[in-house]
């Protein structure tokens, strides 16, 4: 039996002005114009990375795994959007195994 290695689809958004009724503008988070979707696989942290995670004063609800790219293109100010639910960066990107294949993004809500 084969399975998708990442079998999650993400949104990308990025914050950005929007014209209002009243003839200004307003901020909000919206999918990237380009590219906003992200083949990733998202997973809950064990409980021992959660208790250590903790200990260091770092909020973490999520983990993000996705394909490693060459300077990755995600950015840290960017949101992610899964299930109903925008997560923040809780930590900088990390090449899992240092193989340049995958990326694991720690996540907070």
């Amino acid at each position: 039996m084969m399975y998708d290695e990442f079998p999650h689809t993400a949104i990308l958004k990025e914050q950005r002005n929007v014209p209002n009724p009243m003839g200004g503008v307003s901020k909000q988070w919206l999918p990237l114009e380009e590219n906003s979707e992200l083949e990733c696989f998202i997973d809950t942290p064990s409980t021992d990375r959660l208790v250590e995670a903790s200990k260091l004063g770092i909020t973490l609800h999520r983990d993000l795994y996705c394909e490693y790219e060459e300077g990755m293109a995600i950015k840290t100010n960017w949101r992610i959007h899964y299930h109903g639910q925008d997560y923040t960066f809780a930590g900088e990107a990390e090449d899992q195994g240092g193989m340049h294949e995958i990326v694991r993004i720690p996540l907070k809500r």
